[in-house]
């Protein structure tokens, strides 16, 4: 059985895999868990390459809702070789830890900063007032434009932002970018590039431009939007701090978690003071910062943010909502990542009962915890029973 250090080690690797699997830095990061992995076998190595090659593909064709669940899926399949990998070759830690160490500086290299206000590359963007916002449990945020008031208002963007939010939502992230680009140009015209409407229209076409799998230029377009919503908006307006928000989250997909941990920390104080504690948006901002320090690589910070979140979602929101069971799952990951696989594994067992009397068996998110049970229960040394 693994020490807990080599354990957190192996999880934190098998992440990097997928952080650079989307990235620049792809062909370095691929050589270097070949070699590893292959340890100086010639079959073994080109069986390593194949893999990761396919890794690379299907989390460049993965977009939308199944994202996540992918990143983690893969994330857990990478660390379990990268475990057995230090069981059997003890003297790869040194190696594999360089390894992490190289990829994780040129991630954040490579992650170009966020553009300022005095060179935007676009129209002025924000968000507007009288919008509804949807947030879901991972804490990403969209905003669909209100319904038309006055007749300086064209029905047509607001009834048409409404379909294009529902054909995303629906799955299909790249017909919504492509809907909301078209209707930029319309409301532009319509109501010119300050209206309400019109910065709405330009939050989703972001929010979907990321969805669809570019998490990068949604980063740009949320921090060109930002300073424009603290000057139309406020810098405390709930839209605004929705930007905030998004620009965090997409900042931690395009690469730079540590960057996203310290948005969302910030974000955090202010959502604390405007709204409370207890707040729907202050807990969702809650989770996403113990969610990024945990990817920026201090799982036991995670697990302790995680650890005090949950009973506040049990309180607030109840035992069984997602929300809880978000929280809850994110728990029982970082505990593994810390080294505790035989805590993670009792927590996801737990877990796995109340997603199947909620959710059903065959369930998505359902089955993404049982297979982080069978994964914990290996590496807990009971590779028998995750077998079975």
């Amino acid at each position: 059985m693994l020490a807990k250090s080599l354990l957190a080690l192996a999880t934190q690797a098998g992440q990097m895999v997928v952080d650079a699997a989307v990235g620049d830095e792809w062909e370095t990061a691929q050589r270097g868990y070949a070699r590893l992995l292959g340890h100086g076998d010639a079959r073994q190595t080109q069986v390593a390459e194949q893999r990761l090659h396919e890794t690379r593909e299907q989390l460049m064709g993965a977009a939308g809702t199944d994202l996540g669940l992918i990143r983690k899926a893969l994330a857990v399949g990478w660390a379990g070789r990268l475990a057995d990998l230090l069981e059997e070759y003890p003297d790869a830690e040194a190696d594999l830890q360089a390894l992490v160490t190289q990829i994780r500086a040129a991630l954040r290299r490579a992650t170009p900063p966020a553009l300022s206000a005095e060179k935007p590359p676009a129209l002025p963007t924000g968000t507007p007032s009288g919008s509804d916002r949807a947030v879901s449990a991972n804490g990403d945020a969209t905003i669909v434009i209100a319904a038309a008031r006055g007749p300086e208002h064209p029905g047509s963007v607001a009834k048409q932002s409404e379909l294009a939010y529902s054909i995303g939502k629906d799955g299909d992230a790249a017909a919504a970018r492509d809907q909301f680009a078209a209707l930029l140009a319309v409301a532009e015209s319509a109501l010119g590039p300050d209206h309400p409407d019109t910065l709405a229209t330009r939050a989703n076409l972001a929010y979907w431009i990321g969805q669809a799998g570019d998490a990068a230029t949604a980063r740009d377009q949320f921090a060109a939007l930002l300073p424009v919503a603290e000057r139309v908006l406020g810098p405390e307006h709930p839209d605004t701090l929705t930007n905030r928000h998004n620009l965090a989250n997409f900042t931690g997909y395009a690469g730079d978690a540590a960057a996203a941990r310290d948005q969302f920390a910030a974000l955090l104080r202010v959502r604390e003071r405007v709204f409370g504690a207890d707040h729907p948006d202050t807990l969702v901002a809650r989770f996403n910062l113990a969610y990024w320090t945990g990817r920026a690589g201090d799982a036991a910070a995670a697990r302790d943010q995680f650890a005090a979140l949950h009973p506040v979602r049990e309180r607030v929101s109840g035992p069984d909502h997602p929300d809880t069971l978000a929280a809850r799952e994110e728990l029982a990951y970082w505990t593994g990542c810390a080294g505790d696989a035989a805590a993670a594994r009792d927590q996801f067992a737990a877990l796995l009962r109340i997603r199947e009397r909620v959710l059903g068996l065959e369930h998505a998110e359902t089955l993404a915890v049982w297979y982080q049970l069978a994964h914990w229960t290996a590496l807990a040394g009971n590779a028998t029973t995750a077998r079975d």
